[in-house]
């Protein structure tokens, strides 16, 4: 019988693709801005970006649909992507960052498509070690060191979505490991998340 919960994964993929089109770049720091400003440009940042949205609604899809520890990979990401940003007002660079978020989209995608089970170390080192990258590209829009008040208001914001647009991911995976036959919907949104990584990646 047909369920609603089967067109959830896809239905997400498509709404984030609609949101993406209108939200352009997302809102930008710039010199002098408070820690309000900040926090908005926060809030705002990881679903302004299709690859930065993708991937992190991806991951707390698979999570939630393969996982048993759902929420410790989510954790991890958030973690590792904070200190991303942090590393953006340090001198060190980073290299190939946006090759690097696109390959995370690559492993996302095809972790769905193969409704493969990790162990939750090897997922929480996978997560991290993409979102070191996530959270550097997140930094790139201020060119120059941040007030600590206003770098930790804008990690904040950053973290806080970040975790939310996760929380949905696992939410809708959970619902679709109800749905007997459910496993087309999220091999499509791996599918989706796949061929968007390879996208960027041939940009």
């Amino acid at each position: 019988m047909f369920s609603p919960r089967l067109v959830l994964a896809p239905a997400l993929l498509a709404a984030a693709t609609a949101a993406s089109a209108h939200t352009g770049a997302g809102a930008h720091l710039h010199a002098g801005d408070g820690a309000m400003q900040a926090l908005m440009a926060g809030l705002s940042h990881p679903i302004a970006g299709l690859d930065h949205l993708l991937a992190m609604l991806a991951l707390g899809l698979w999570c939630g649909l393969v996982l048993q520890r759902q929420w410790l990979p989510p954790v991890a990401f958030a973690a590792c992507m904070a200190l991303g940003l942090g590393l953006t007002q340090t001198p060190l660079e980073m290299p190939a960052v946006e090759p690097m978020v696109a390959a995370s989209l690559l492993v996302f995608g095809l972790l769905l498509v193969a409704m493969r089970r990790l162990p939750v170390a090897l997922a929480m080192v996978l997560a991290g070690a993409f979102a070191l990258f996530h959270g550097y590209a997140h930094g790139e829009v201020f060119p120059h060191a941040l007030p600590a008040a206003v770098f930790w208001a804008y990690l904040a914001g950053m973290v806080a979505t970040t975790l939310v647009l996760h929380a949905l991911g696992v939410g809708f995976g959970r619902a679709l490991r109800g749905a007997g036959v459910a496993s087309w919907a999220a091999r499509l949104a791996g599918v989706a998340a796949m061929g968007y990584g390879a996208m960027a990646l041939a940009g």
